[in-house]
């Protein structure tokens, strides 16, 4: 499995497809595509709910 990547539209930098914003300069990416991985940065908001409930 190889993780991939994209260019942000708004600054530029090379992120990976699993980020929902951008890490550098927080713009929204379009929708991201499953990569198997569930990382805790790369969640919605709404994912994180169903996930965990409110804290």
């Amino acid at each position: 499995m190889s993780i991939g990547y994209v260019e942000c539209a708004h600054c530029g930098e090379v992120v990976g497809t699993y980020y929902v914003t951008c890490p550098y300069c927080g713009y929204k990416l379009s929708a991201r595509k499953s990569t198997g991985m569930d990382p805790l940065y790369g969640m919605t908001d709404d994912e994180f709910h169903k996930r965990f409930g409110s804290m």
